[in-house]
Order: structure tokens, then C-alpha cells, then sequence
């Protein structure tokens, strides 16, 4: 008996404008479940409705990350005080991944230590190893982000905020 391969055209709108992709129906699981489409709905409101978006006014430390790959561009501001993060905002130009991940991100950092950004960073890469464990719930709204595993190059979309925040905090641990 001979299988049949479906393939699914998906549309996927980035910065740099619509193009389509066309991928194996058993990889385009993504939107196949109920829980995935919550994921997706909440990343697509991250994406058009970012939270804290835009310049803290000074004193404040930036960090800037670019993917070479894609052009994706995430700069993070943050300000501490005691030793934690007091507020932390977010700019760039990039895909949905990348932005609704910087501003999921900023909810999430909010009165942590450097050194707990990096222990966050870690459990999230751990999460999006291909066969890696579920994101645990205190990394937020970023568990919406699990379903980017399946898909190796937007992997680095995710994590482009991570790398922007911890070159922000740099020389603060």
C-alpha cells in the first residue's frame, strides 16, 4: 500500500512581508488541537498588542540581538533596583515569534535578578529542545511558545529577546 503525502499551505506573515510555506500535513500540527490554537491566538495578540513596547526613559541598561538568518532585531531596556528588574520594555522589527516572545517576555522579568533571567533563558531552551520538557508554568505566557520545537529555525526567533535582555544585564550577577 502506498502513502499518500497532503501537504498544507500555510501562510506566514513576518515583517518582511506574506510568503507561503508549504509543509507535510503531520508537521503542521500547529494548529491541529485546541490547546494549540489558544498558543497561537496568544502569541498573535502578543504580536499585534504588544506589552510594553517602546524606549525607558534613562537610567536605564539596553541590550540589542539580531538574527542574521531572518533580520529579526529585538533591543530590551531594562532598569533594576535593588537587584531586580523594576521595569523592562522592548523595541524591534522582526517576525511574530520574535516580537510576541520579547513582549511575553516582559511580563515574565519583571522582578527578577539577572542571575533568575539566566535560569529562565536555560528552562526555555530546555522547553524547545525537540524532545525536551514541557515549559514549566513560570515562564508565563511563553509556554504559548512550546509549538516553535517543531520548527528548528524559529527556534532562535524565540530566544532573540533572552539574548538581548542578558546583554542589557551583563556585568549585573
Amino acid at each position: 500500500m502506498r502513502e499518500d503525502r497532503i501537504c498544507v499551505r500555510v501562510r506566514a506573515v513576518r515583517f518582511h512581508g506574506p510568503r507561503s510555506l508549504l509543509l507535510h500535513a503531520r508537521d503542521a500540527t500547529l494548529a491541529a488541537s485546541g490547546t494549540d490554537e489558544l498558543h497561537q491566538a496568544l502569541i498573535r495578540d502578543h504580536f499585534r498588542r504588544p506589552r510594553n513596547r517602546g524606549a525607558l526613559e534613562a537610567p536605564a541598561m539596553s541590550g540589542r540581538a539580531h538574527n542574521r538568518f531572518c533580520g529579526d532585531t529585538v533591543i530590551m531596556w531594562a532598569r533594576l533596583e535593588d537587584g531586580l528588574i523594576a521595569e523592562v520594555t522592548f523595541d524591534g522589527r522582526g517576525c511574530a515569534i520574535s516580537l510576541a516572545a520579547a513582549s511575553m517576555l516582559t511580563s515574565v522579568a519583571r522582578g527578577r535578578s539577572a542571575a533568575e533571567i539566566a535560569d529562565l533563558r536555560q528552562t526555555f531552551v530546555d522547553g524547545l529542545a525537540p524532545d525536551g520538557p514541557a515549559l514549566p508554568k513560570e515562564v508565563g505566557d511563553l509556554r504559548a511558545l512550546a509549538g516553535v520545537r517543531r520548527f528548528p529555525s524559529r527556534v532562535r526567533c524565540a530566544l532573540l529577546p533572552f539574548e538581548a535582555l542578558e546583554e542589557a544585564l551583563r556585568g549585573c550577577r
